[in-house]
């Protein structure tokens, strides 16, 4: 079974909501990289986007990930969820 890269799933959204790149932003703020787990809020925070584009990239996450892994039905929708943690963009906060 193929698995997918999780850097190509966090690039797609970067690049269409942001156009950057993981290894750009990895470039920008190389501190982040000293230390990932001090750094994951301040990233998902930076790069936060609205509901309506995180929907649209689960969309497209969730085929391309059955089309790699050749994975569907239940087995896929159990698993899902630990891809989705890993690799989602963070939503933007509605201003009130």
């Amino acid at each position: 079974m193929k698995k997918v890269d999780p850097r190509d799933l966090i690039d797609w959204w970067l690049t269409k909501y942001h156009n950057t790149t993981l290894k750009e932003v990895e470039d920008t703020h190389p501190e982040w990289m000293e230390d990932p787990q001090k750094h994951t809020r301040d990233f998902y925070q930076t790069y936060a986007v609205t509901k309506e584009q995180h929907d649209e990239w689960e969309t497209w996450a969730k085929e391309y990930t059955k089309k790699i892994t050749k994975i569907k039905g239940r087995i896929f929708d159990k698993s899902w969820c630990w891809v989705y943690l890993d690799v989602a963009p963070s939503i933007k906060q509605e201003e009130l």
